[in-house]
């Protein structure tokens, strides 16, 4: 009698198992699909279970079956809630009509796929190799072409990318989540670690050393996150950060967020002096290779001051400078424009910019200190607008920012 019962508790376990196969296999959404592997699946394990426990009929079979079914019973329901939530949050498809949890949990506007499709574990491009055409990029013309003026302006960008790189993990994080919520933009938030730097080291253990400083960087990014909800894709690598952080689609249509100083070390004091001088070019090499503007945030957002923007007449500075004021990437409330920028291409800007009730100003000539793009009367500006990056971070042993006003620390965008 105890064997027969012993067999179908164990024909109708492995039944529910093959429903809950099947019902992984078959549903639509993940939603359905944890159902059957949480609640199938567990009822089917139980049965088969008991059964066994029923056929052995020994204590220690005893005493291991209910062991183990406590141990599913306990898990797996915790572990389809933590799964469902995450689910949720990161916006995978509901297949149901109603969402019970409208309003309840934040919940990002476009599938995790869609979002994690972007490219970032793309191998580096080849040098020489062609790359997409950039249909949304400020840059896609020579400098000395002129920019024409009749040709719409785009607005916006469809993600924010940033870079979790210690110490200034929490400011770029606060930037990017600010950014994300204004234009309802999805965020992804990428942790790299250079394993150049950690093969190159001197220093005992210093793999775990700056993993421990990544680790700090990522703790305070979370507590940004949890004052602020907002829900983020978290990609978490070591490899090269050149060809991990960016987006190379042009369709993406991503702004990338990066910090003014700093690598992917993470400041853990691993590598050779000679090494830390050209690791400091490194965030100019990552965004030249990003498909889209770059915000390199220097200050925290709302800081006050103008939005200066140089401009040496090309249609590039003109695609970028029209984006940011289109766009409002800042709250200012006025625009100075430094350079030879054309009266057109003022009027333009100044078109733009007065749908925001800003204010464009044109200085043509200005009187910089050597070796410095502008004077020190730009000192309280909020952000600049370049057109292109200096060609090195430290240049003999002076900050990169203090090559465009001495002094000065705040937003570029490029």
């Amino acid at each position: 009698m105890i064997a027969l019962l012993a067999l179908a508790l164990k024909l109708v376990g492995t039944g529910f198992l093959v429903v809950a196969t099947v019902g992984v296999l078959r549903f639509e959404d993940p939603f359905q699909r944890m159902h059957a592997a949480t609640k199938a699946g567990t009822l089917g394990a139980g049965l088969v279970l008991i059964g066994v426990m029923l056929t052995k009929g020994s204590m220690d079979a005893t005493v291991v079956a209910f062991l183990t079914l406590a141990f599913l019973i306990g898990t797996m329901p915790v572990a389809g809630h933590l799964l469902g939530r995450a689910a949720y949050v990161s916006g995978a498809r509901l297949s149901s009509r109603e969402d019970a949890l409208a309003g309840v949990l934040p919940r990002a506007p476009h599938p995790l796929e869609e979002r994690t499709a972007l490219g970032f574990l793309a191998p580096a491009p080849v040098a020489g190799a062609a790359t997409p055409a950039a249909a949304w990029r400020p840059a896609v013309a020579p400098e000395a072409t002129p920019a024409a003026e009749d040709e719409p302006v785009e607005t916006g960008f469809a993600g924010v990318r940033f870079a979790v790189i210690a110490p200034h993990a929490g400011l770029v994080t606060r930037r990017a989540i600010a950014l994300a919520a204004a234009h309802d933009a999805p965020l992804t938030a990428v942790a790299v670690i250079d394993r150049d730097c950690v093969e190159s080291a001197r220093v005992p253990g210093a793999r775990d050393v700056v993993r421990a400083k990544l680790a700090e960087a990522i703790e305070e990014m979370r507590r940004e996150t949890r004052e602020r909800p907002q829900p983020l894709a978290l990609a978490y690598e070591e490899g090269d950060p050149l060809a991990l952080i960016p987006a190379l689609s042009a369709e993406s249509r991503e702004l990338l967020v990066l910090p003014t100083d700093g690598w992917c070390h993470h400041g853990a004091g691993v590598t050779l002096p000679v090494f830390e001088e050209r690791l400091a070019d490194k965030l100019f090499e990552v965004s030249r290779r990003h498909e889209g503007p770059t915000l390199f945030v220097g200050c925290e957002a709302g800081s006050g001051g103008p939005l200066v923007v140089v401009h040496d007449g090309g249609r590039r500075a003109q695609r970028l400078a029209a984006w940011a004021l289109a766009t409002r990437l800042w709250p200012a409330e006025a625009v100075t424009v430094v350079g030879s920028a054309t009266k057109e291409q003022v009027e333009a800007l100044a078109a733009i910019a007065a749908d925001a009730g800003v204010s464009v100003s044109h200085l043509r000539a200005s009187r910089a200190p050597a070796g410095a793009m502008l004077p020190t009367r730009f000192a309280d500006a909020a952000a600049i607008v370049l057109p292109a990056l200096p060609r090195r971070a430290n240049g003999y042993g002076t900050f990169w920012q203090d090559a465009i006003v001495p002094g000065w620390r705040g937003d570029v965008l490029v």
